[in-house]
């Protein structure tokens, strides 16, 4: 018997959402940070640079990376001290620096046109204020744009607005 794939009703940061793009590619969002206080409501997401035929695993997503960039040390947004270690010990070049992520912004009237499109395949507990410590964002509250823009060239694109590969690992909560 066919398993019904679940309506997504919220999101929460660490969610993982998977999604078909246009070239038929298994591609991964992973929420940073969510906005739920009033109206407008909205989710920030990291893109993956998984590219997969297969539905991935939870495995193969937190062997994965994420595009961000290593940021200045920010007093506002700041990570425990066992988190930049931990950071610093996937990714020494980065030292004394944060790790940021590039932002893909949904709103979430948008997202709630479009969320049959999405799949939640899990949760992982990762630091707070990774997109705070990034240098970038773009709104993505479009279907089509997504569909698109992850099978196009969206590596080249991040990685010319300044953006590096990051493994999902260093941003996990320990």
């Amino acid at each position: 018997m066919l398993k019904m794939k679940e309506i997504i009703k919220d999101i929460n940061q660490g969610d993982i959402l998977t999604f078909r793009a246009a070239d038929g590619r298994y591609k991964v969002l992973l929420c940073t940070s969510t906005y739920k206080d009033k109206s407008p409501q909205n989710f920030t997401f990291a893109a993956l640079t998984v590219d997969e035929q297969e539905k991935p695993t939870i495995q193969s997503i937190i062997e994965s990376e994420f595009f961000g960039i290593g940021n200045r040390k920010n007093d506002y947004f700041k990570y425990s001290n066992k988190e930049l270690e931990w950071m610093w010990t996937v990714h020494p070049e980065v030292k004394p620096f944060y790790i940021g992520s590039y932002g893909l912004t949904i709103w979430r009237k948008e997202f709630m046109r479009f969320r049959e499109n999405f799949e939640l395949i899990g949760n992982l507990e990762i630091v707070n204020n990774l997109d705070k410590n990034g240098s970038g964002s773009m709104n993505a509250s479009d279907w089509d744009y997504l569909r698109d823009f992850f099978s196009g060239e969206y590596h080249p694109v991040l990685l010319n607005r300044g953006q590096k590969l990051f493994r999902i690992e260093s941003i996990i909560k320990h």
